[in-house]
Formats: structure tokens, C-alpha cells, sequence
């Protein structure tokens, strides 16, 4: 039966091979065709294998199907791999739509081109041909459209997973920022509460000793109290967005050797090694102001909570367009489940880096600061937040290793060309 029908159907067998001989001449047809069509606007920067695609395919699976042999491929599966090409390079829906509407009516064009009188074929043959172009763009229409749909929709699931995912990192942001400017006010409550009690106590007859220590505990708690209103000041300028940056031809080697020479007292007085190590020069495009007050924000940090060790200070040429600043302390590095410890773990170095700091698995739980660290407060977290603010206005990355009692070191890569009119 089927032989019989093979028989009655020729005249299709005789096109299908008339359209491959035309293969190459449809093909660059449609490619002209879709080149004037000014819908289409994202197919010049194809080559030749990349706009056909699957198309030849597509038309092998047409050439079957007149002659009655079994499709090699699935029509359906076939479009939605080129409708997967189309996608990634960025066409929209109707773009390809409309691209397999210049196909087909080529298709059809070739078709009349073999039998312009409408003799060659009988109505059995000419049925045949035009069911199977009709199934072969139906099905072709059907992969692309579904496949599309799923691509879609995966890519708003992505969509609404990253939305989700920075509004999560805002509000933990936003909680993190709250909790430095908490314990900032606390500290700040603090500190004026000793000093109001000690100058208090220093009006009372006393020794001369006594009056000294009470004096001593004044001045202490003011620095401290100068310090963290400093910081709040600058972070309130950052907040307000009134922070710019003023470029200037620097050597940065000479800038960090004498904010780390105005630093060596206090690492001197706390009995602490202190070392700056890299090129004797290194000019830069930068804020020569801002570099400097993320060096001294974390000089102030690392020289205020080390007790033992020291802290060594490096800096380093990457490429042609960055160049790092390193800050390693021996402190006792920040407790995971303190709001500090919180921030830290956001700006961990990527796994494949070289990290200092470890994390290896241990038997029992991390040791806690001891008490001769107690003066250790979570303010410090605002420092470092300022500083990332910072590197934020500098387009500048930051990293931070820490393990508690194994010490802290923080990695800024900073651009060696900075570009102008950055605003916070």
C-alpha cells in the first residue's frame, strides 16, 4: 500500500529534489530577505553558519517527509533548538517569528518556481506537498513558541530569585548598619558616663595618685569619644552622598609609608611590631585623601585591638589597572555571631583565592576573646563600614579574612587610573 502511494506521489519526490538543488539559492534568499525586512535588526552580526542555524536541518526533515521516508530528527525539537540560539542572541519572540514566516514564504516561492503553470503536479501531489509545508511550519512554530515560553519563564524565576536575593543582602545591610550605629550610641553613652563619674570621684578629697588615675580614665574615654564622633561624622557625610573624589597623580608608596610612620608611636607605646613593605614607588590616578582615610581607619582598628604580634602593612602593583593594599594584624579577629562578624562574612575572599585565613574544621568551638579582650567593641564595625563605603565610591574591591585569635587581614584592590566625577 505504501509502495502504492510512493508511486502516486512522484511529482513531490521530484520537488523535494528541485529544493535541494535550490538549497544554497533559498537559503541566501531568505538571509536577503531578512536583511531588508527593518523588524529584524540583530542578524548582520551573524555569519552564514550561525543565522541558518538548524534551518538546514528543518528542510532536510521537509525533503523526508515528501518522500515519504521517516524524519531523521523531531521538527519540533529541532525549532526549539534554533529558537535557543535566537534567544541567546538576544531576539525577541516576534523576531523569530517573523524570520520563519520569511522561510516558509520562500518555501513556497521555490514551490510555484517548480510548477509555475500548476501541470508537473496532480492535486494528489500538490496536497501532499503543501500539507507537509503546513505541518513542517506549524511544528517548527510550536518548538519555537513553547520553548520560548519556558525560557521565559525561567528567566523570571531567575529574575525574582535575584531581586529577592539583593533585597535580602539590603535588609541585612540595613540591619548591619543599624547595629554598628546602636552600639556606636552605646559606646558613645558609655564613655560619657565614665568620664562624668571619674570627674565627679576627682572633686572628692583623694591622693594625688587617685586624682591622676581619674584623670587618666578622662582623657582616655575622650579620645575614644573623639574617635567615634569622627566616625560618625564621616559616615554621616557618606550617607548624605557628599563625598566626591579628587584625582591627582600620587605616589602612593610614599603616602602609605608616612601614615604608617605617624602610626608607629601608638604601635611603639602598645610594645606591637608595625612594618610597611612594597615598592619604593608607585604612581597612581587617585584620591590621596580617601586612600588615606581607609590606611588610617583600618591602622586604627588593628593598632586599638592588638595586643600581641604586631601589624604588617603591604602594597603591590597587580596589573596595569590595580594595585592592593594589605592590612594583616595578629588581633583577635572577629566572633562569626557578632553584627561585626556578620559584615566580615559578607566580604570573604572567593574560595579559589589564596586565603590567609583559613577556615579548617576543629573539634571543638572557636575560643571566645578572653578577658583581657573584653574592651573589644562592635563600634569597630562602623569603621569598616565606612571604609567599604569608601571603596564603593572608589569602584575599589575589599576583602576581609578573619579567624577568632588568629588575627584579621583586610585586601583592597584599588584602580591605578581612578576615573574622575565619582559621586557616593
Amino acid at each position: 500500500m505504501a509502495k502504492h502511494k510512493s508511486e502516486k506521489l512522484v511529482q513531490a519526490g521530484e520537488l523535494a529534489a528541485f529544493l535541494r538543488t535550490r538549497r544554497e539559492v533559498l537559503l541566501n534568499k531568505w538571509r536577503e530577505r531578512c536583511d531588508a525586512d527593518p523588524l529584524l535588526s540583530r542578524k548582520s552580526s551573524f555569519s552564514r553558519e550561525e543565522f541558518n542555524d538548524q534551518v538546514p536541518v528543518l528542510l532536510d526533515i521537509l525533503d523526508h517527509s515528501l518522500k515519504l521516508m521517516k524524519p531523521s530528527n523531531d521538527p519540533v525539537e529541532v525549532s526549539s533548538q534554533h529558537g535557543l540560539h535566537r534567544w541567546q542572541s538576544g531576539y525577541s519572540l516576534q523576531e523569530l517569528m517573523i524570520e520563519l514566516e520569511h522561510l516558509f514564504a520562500i518555501l513556497i516561492h521555490e514551490v510555484s518556481g517548480f510548477d509555475p503553470d500548476y501541470t508537473k503536479m496532480d492535486t494528489e501531489n500538490a496536497s501532499h506537498v503543501y500539507r507537509e509545508l503546513n505541518r513542517l511550519y506549524s511544528e517548527a512554530s510550536r518548538g519555537s513558541v513553547l520553548y520560548y515560553h519556558e525560557l521565559r519563564q525561567t528567566a523570571a524565576a531567575e529574575q525574582a530569585a535575584s531581586l529577592q536575593a539583593a533585597l535580602d543582602q539590603l535588609y541585612q545591610m540595613s540591619k548591619e548598619r543599624n547595629e554598628h550605629l546602636r552600639h556606636s550610641s552605646h559606646d558613645l553613652r558609655s564613655s560619657f558616663s565614665v568620664m562624668l563619674m571619674a570627674s565627679q570621684l576627682s572633686q572628692t578629697p583623694s591622693s594625688e595618685k587617685e586624682r591622676s588615675e581619674l584623670m587618666t580614665i578622662i582623657n582616655r574615654n575622650l579620645a575614644s569619644v573623639r574617635d567615634m564622633l569622627l566616625q560618625l561624622t564621616d559616615y554621616a557625610r557618606i550617607e548624605a552622598g557628599q563625598e566626591t573624589l579628587e584625582i591627582k597623580q600620587l605616589n602612593v608608596s610614599a603616602l602609605i609609608r608616612e601614615v604608617v610612620e605617624n602610626a608607629r608611636p601608638v604601635a611603639e607605646m602598645r610594645k606591637l611590631t608595625l612594618t610597611a613593605e612594597g615598592p619604593e614607588k608607585l604612581e597612581i590616578m587617585s584620591d590621596k585623601v580617601q586612600i588615606q582615610r581607609i590606611l588610617q581607619n583600618l591602622l586604627y582598628n588593628a593598632l586599638k585591638y592588638t595586643e600581641k604580634g604586631g601589624i604588617y602593612v603591604s602594597w603591590t602593583n597587580e596589573n596595569d589597572s590595580r594595585w592592593v593594599l594589605s592590612i594583616q594584624d595578629t588581633g583577635p579577629g572577629f566572633q562569626e555571631d557578632t553584627p561585626t562578624g556578620l559584615f566580615v562574612g559578607q566580604l570573604k575572599p572567593a574560595s579559589h583565592t589564596t586565603a590567609i585565613h583559613k577556615q579548617v574544621p576543629v573539634e571543638k568551638p572557636a575560643p571566645t576573646v578572653s578577658d583581657k579582650n573584653e574592651d573589644l567593641k562592635e563600634s569597630e564595625g562602623l569603621g569598616l563600614f565606612i571604609v567599604k563605603k569608601i571603596c564603593e565610591l572608589m569602584k575599589a574591591t575589599m576583602d576581609i579574612e578573619s579567624r577568632p585569635e588568629t588575627g584579621t587581614l583586610v585586601r583592597i584592590r584599588f584602580q591605578a587610573k581612578q576615573e574622575p566625577n565619582a559621586k557616593a
